[in-house]
């Protein structure tokens, strides 16, 4: 598996085009932030970056914050050469496990309900289902919210 390959590193300032350009070609448009969305999400009071690469090159990045008691997966990106290698779960394990660092007792995130794919990946790492959002993404867009409980940080335990 090429995940011994992929090594995280936090975000840079620097990364924010690559980034962007990166969830552009991920996710269709209107499901896809814009630039001003994004660097919102960035700079929002709790948010945490986390980036993959391989072989010196972005491979993917999850970005996520954390409210009181409960992580907000805003995306995860890993471009299609990449997928299927463990990038995208070691980016959400390190998001999974900074929530529970910070007090995060459960994860949330919201899906298309058409991306099958996407759906498979929550579900395989322990998410579930919790409701339907009818045009999330804009008309006929649904998304299904899903969420995960963690487990306490372990100097809580």
């Amino acid at each position: 598996m090429a995940s011994s390959t992929v090594k995280l590193r936090s975000y840079l300032p620097s990364d924010f085009e690559t980034l962007y350009r990166i969830d552009q070609i991920c996710f269709p448009k209107g499901i896809a932030y814009g630039r001003f969305e994004m660097k919102v999400y960035l700079r929002v009071r709790g948010s945490y970056c986390m980036i993959a690469e391989s072989g010196g090159e972005i491979a993917g990045f999850i970005l996520s914050e954390l409210a009181p008691d409960e992580g907000h997966i805003i995306t995860l990106d890993v471009l299609e050469q990449y997928r299927r290698q463990g990038a995208g779960s070691m980016l959400l394990e390190d998001a999974e496990r900074e929530a529970a660092s910070r007090g995060g007792k459960r994860v949330v995130l919201e899906t298309a309900t058409t991306n099958k794919a996407a759906i498979a990946f929550w579900k395989n790492h322990g998410y579930r289902q919790f409701v339907t959002i009818d045009n999330y993404y804009g008309p006929g867009l649904d998304a299904f919210g899903m969420a995960k409980a963690l487990s306490p940080a372990p100097e809580e335990r």
